[in-house]
């Protein structure tokens, strides 16, 4: 009762007061330009414009959390979730202060309460704060839209910025992580800013954009409360679901994701079952059976599991919590880093306070603990800690708003490196296969409740079945509901008695890898993926590679390590075998795809493409002797995440852009375009270019430089083109772009140039 009346006192106290806004201008240019934001120095202001009606939504879960029945016969317990009904919008103002700059940016936003524990609540100096999402309208904070502010302790403070820096600094998918100062109407605390698990996260590690998946927590986490969770029907979800876009290669690419993801969920459950599964703090852990699922991860994935296991970040390893980038050029999944709950940096403190060895990782109950893809891992773990650079990666930990000394750091790699020893060391044992069938006579107790939901996107057709796969229904698919599909949200089918599980696209096993495209070498440092569309012919003897194209559907991927003097030629069908074939069938843009793969004195050439890039390179640097491209129905060339060099380039006649350059550095020193449907070159993405000897004939642009990048060229010719050069800002992430010009001609033109307001041109004519 007493907790009642404060809280009641305090909310109309703290409601009474009128939130402080800055007289800034919104469209003020210097905040679309590039900015560095340096959580050491700046801040992050959020105003929630109806703050008496955040205020009140905030104590009412606090209420809640104060209620006797929230409280266990544990003090550290709690029987208490924060509810979806109070995790509403409310429409904000951002302010960025940038303290070197002396410059204040204000954005519109919207703000919500997030996280599910009792951990994302706090009084602080008297005040009520709570973890909260926020997603920018406008503006970006260095790239980043879309972002939570966390109090520390939810995330173990330290902890998790120690190591989602130091997986970042491996190489391996973490968000942007840091610590920062924040005020929420008027009251001041330290957050932890953490990017949301999107698009943009992906493109800062350098990945094309494909499904992200997660844990569905309908059926534990929350349910847990009133005692009906049942972990069995933990399956995962698809949380970028509307990365689809009514396309459907990207629908297919999903759903294999999800199918193949469900599958390792079912394996889990059932090896949790036969005492195969590994639990940690109580937590069903997601078991991933590499023998069941071979080549379905990265190469490194195993490492991964290694490190988070050393690091007490096992809170993450959950049905729940884990989360998967599914790779759509090379059909893998790579680990995410997501809420692991590390504690070595508390760990670390607590060994040098008592002088105590590292018990938790010398018992004989670790074999019980770990798995056997971290003990397989363990050795290239070691090898990637002890190489780890003092130095640097202090300066990195300091950016992020953690100091440790360079005696503190070599501690902690030292208690890392004796944990992964002991992982490596540790016999484990579960990849025995089991009867799949078993899972769903598992799910007797739920034959009243629950219905089990299988997709063919091909066939149009959602089937619903029981609980034991019998009884099916068969009704036609509506496109509209895909994506809730994919998300396990199934409101659509307004059966309010019923629970559905989507579980994937085959009723038996969908680890059984159908996937058309075969496999060969050249050498041992290159390899070629492609599908029975294609005909090769290789000539080692004189370094020549001929694809041809038999339909429309044809699709190749080269990768390895080095591409060294060969010429790849492409020729594509002209049959019109298949009419409306996607343009990123298989969910791959280009017609030839060339990934991760360092090129010597290459020659590319390609005619007749009917996708959406007729050659696409990714992660791909080093240098290329010539490019010769005609005919292509959309895009030309498209290069992202790469650094290239290229000597002499010729296109002619492409549907669309002849030229697509991202997230890249790109020079190229004689440059011939014609007959360009959209842009003769484009630039965008944070990209640097530099071009000379440049002839663009018959285009809509001749040049666009666009969100963030820089294109310097030189003598540069232009004829026929409605706009010679322009430079714009096109995402929300990312900021304005710049062109520098020197010997320019431009002949029959509509516009010489065009910029938007912040973005800049600038022509030097010798």
């Amino acid at each position: 009762m007493l907790v009642r009346v404060f809280l009641l006192f305090f909310f109309f106290n703290f409601s009474s007061l009128a939130s402080e806004f800055y007289q800034t201008n919104q469209k003020n240019i210097n905040c679309n330009k590039k900015i560095e934001f340096n959580p050491k120095e700046d801040s992050i202001e959020v105003n929630i414009l109806n703050n008496k009606r955040w205020v009140e939504n905030l104590l009412k879960v606090l209420v809640e959390f104060n209620h006797p029945d929230s409280k266990t016969n544990d003090s550290g317990v709690f029987n208490f979730r924060i509810k979806e009904k109070y995790k509403k919008n409310f429409k904000s103002k951002i302010l960025i202060k940038y303290k070197t700059q002396n410059l204040v940016c204000e954005f519109d936003a919207k703000v919500k309460i997030t996280g599910d524990g009792w951990w994302h609540l706090d009084w602080i100096n008297g005040e009520p704060f709570a973890s909260v999402q926020v997603r920018l309208l406008d503006g970006n904070i260095n790239n980043i839209v879309n972002f939570k502010l966390l109090l520390p302790r939810s995330r173990k403070s330290d902890n998790e910025i120690f190591i989602t820096s130091i997986l970042k600094y491996l190489n391996f998918i973490s968000p942007t992580t840091f610590y920062t100062d924040v005020k929420i109407n008027n009251f001041k605390t330290k957050y932890i800013f953490q990017e949301h698990l999107a698009k943009e996260l992906l493109e800062s590690h350098s990945l094309v954009e494909g499904p992200i998946l997660e844990g569905d927590e309908r059926f534990t986490i929350e349910k847990k409360l009133n005692k009906e969770s049942f972990y069995p029907l933990s399956m995962s979800r698809i949380s970028n679901s509307k990365y689809i876009k009514n396309d459907i290669s990207k629908m297919k690419k999903s759903l294999e994701a999800i199918s193949y993801m469900n599958d390792i969920y079912i394996q889990s459950h059932l090896s949790n079952t036969e005492s195969f599964g590994r639990t940690l703090f109580g937590v069903e852990k997601l078991n991933i059976n590499s023998k069941i699922v071979d080549n379905l991860f990265e190469e490194n994935f195993d490492t991964y599991e290694s490190i988070i296991y050393s690091m007490n970040a096992t809170h993450g390893q959950s049905h729940d919590d884990r989360r998967f980038y599914y790779d759509p050029v090379n059909n893998f999944f790579k680990p995410i880093y997501y809420d692991g709950k590390p504690t070595i940096i508390d760990h670390y403190k607590k060994i040098n306070k008592s002088n105590n060895s590292d018990d938790k990782f010398q018992s004989e109950n670790l074999k019980n603990v770990i798995s056997k893809e971290a003990s397989q891992g363990a050795q290239k773990a070691i090898y990637l800690i002890n190489n780890i650079e003092n130095n640097n990666f202090l300066t990195i930990l300091s950016q992020n708003g953690l100091s440790l000394t360079s005696e503190d750091l070599n501690n902690l790699k030292d208690i890392i490196v004796k944990r992964l020893e002991i992982i490596k060391n540790t016999s484990i044992d579960n990849s025995k296969p089991i009867n799949r069938e078993y899972y769903f006579e598992r799910l007797v107790s739920k034959k009243d409740y629950i219905n089990l939901v299988f997709l063919d996107v091909d066939k149009k057709k959602l089937e619903i079945c029981n609980y034991n796969l019998s009884n099916c229904k068969i009704q036609t698919l509506d496109f509209n509901y895909i994506e809730s599909i994919y998300a396990q949200r199934f409101d659509f089918l307004k059966n309010k008695d019923k629970a559905y599980l989507f579980i994937g696209k085959n009723k038996k096993s969908n680890l059984t890898n159908s996937n058309q495209f075969r496999k060969t070498y050249i050498n041992e440092n290159l390899s070629i993926r492609y599908n029975n569309k294609i005909s090769l012919d290789i000539d080692h003897e004189n370094k020549k590679l001929t694809i041809k194209q038999n339909d429309q559907t044809g699709r190749i991927v080269i990768s390895g390590k080095i591409i060294d003097s060969w010429k790849i030629i492409f020729i594509g069908d002209e049959s019109n075998k298949i009419k409306n074939v996607s343009k990123n069938y298989e969910n791959l843009t280009g017609c030839l795809t060339i990934v991760d793969v360092v090129l010597k004195n290459v020659s590319l050439s390609s005619k007749n493409s009917n996708c959406e890039d007729s050659i696409n390179l990714i992660r791909s640097k080093g240098s290329i002797a010539d490019i010769i491209i005609s005919n292509s129905k959309y895009d030309g060339i498209d290069a992202d995440f790469s650094s290239l060099e290229i000597k002499d380039l010729k296109i002619e006649n492409s549907g669309n852009d002849c030229l697509d350059f991202s997230f890249g550095q790109y020079k190229i020193e004689n440059i011939d375009l014609k007959q360009c449907g959209d842009k003769g070159i484009s630039v965008g993405e944070k990209s640097n270019a530099y071009f000379n000897n440049v002839k663009i004939q018959e285009t809509s642009i001749g040049i666009a430089s666009k969100d963030s990048s820089f294109v310097e060229a030189n003598n540069v010719n232009i004829k026929d083109s409605k706009t010679c050069l322009s430079a714009y800002k096109k995402k929300q992430e990312f900021n304005f772009a710049d062109i520098k010009i020197e010997n320019m001609n431009c002949y029959n033109f509509k516009n010489q140039v065009l910029t938007d307001e912040g973005s800049t041109i600038k022509i030097k004519n010798l």
